[in-house]
Order: structure tokens, then sequence, then C-alpha cells
């Protein structure tokens, strides 16, 4: 019997889908980088995401692991309280100068033309409904 469980590794339910496993490898990779821990390692959450993707046969079936059940929900606060106080806002500490307007308007017309370039060829069409002098109808 294993002692560690991939499951609770990775934070996911108990015969998850790989691709629910891979996002949750990826979120506990960052958390483990951030946090700078030894306790678990990168190595130990590559060997928890290979056990679930290597893992073919039928969860209902199986009694070699431990089951917890993981819930995300679970850590989202359910309302404003002690615990999770609700957001204020801070007064603001800088001053905007029209150069920073000028460049986030340059930025968001870049960023428009962009997507105009990559949308509207696929958007517009002129239908004319009947046969042109060309013989050709669009």
């Amino acid at each position: 019997m294993v002692t560690r469980n991939p499951y609770l590794l990775l934070g996911v339910d108990y015969g998850c889908e790989p691709d629910a496993a891979r996002r949750s490898f990826a979120r506990a990779a960052r958390r483990i980088r951030r946090a700078g821990t030894d306790r678990i390692s990168t190595e130990d959450l590559t060997w928890a995401l290979h056990e679930i993707q290597n893992n073919h046969a039928d969860p209902s079936n199986e009694v070699d692991t431990y089951r917890v059940p993981a819930d995300p929900r679970v850590f989202a606060p359910a309302g404003e309280g002690f615990f999770a106080p609700a957001p204020t806002p801070l007064t603001r500490r800088t001053e905007t100068t029209p150069s920073d307007v000028d460049t986030l308007t340059a930025g968001l017309a870049d960023d428009v033309d962009l997507l105009l370039a990559e949308v509207l060829p696929h958007v517009v069409r002129f239908d004319y409904g009947y046969q042109t002098p060309e013989g050709t109808e669009l």
C-alpha cells in the first residue's frame, strides 16, 4: 500500500479526470514555488500526476487508496465576517499624467487593431444574393 495519496497531493477528487489533475498540478506547483517549502516538492507532484494519469482501473472498484473528498469551495468564504472582511478601497496616492493616458490609449488602440485584424476576415462577407456580371455568386 502506498503511504502517500496522489489525490491529496494535487487536491483533486478521487477518480478525477486526467485533465483536472493536470490543471491542479499547475496550481499546486505554483503554490509550492511561491511558498518555498521543502515538505512537498515538485517531484512529489509529478509522481502524483503520473499516478493519476496512469490509473486505468475503475475508481469505484479500488480499495487500496484512502479517499478524502476534495472540495475547493471550502476555501472560498461564504460571506463577509470576521475571517472574511469586506474589501476596503484605498485612496489614490498618485496623479494621472497626460503621458499615462496617451500610453494607455496607444496600447488599447494597438490591441483593438490586432483584434479587428483577426476577427473581421471571418465576420464580414458581402453577399450579393444573385449572379454577378462575371458569372459568379458570392
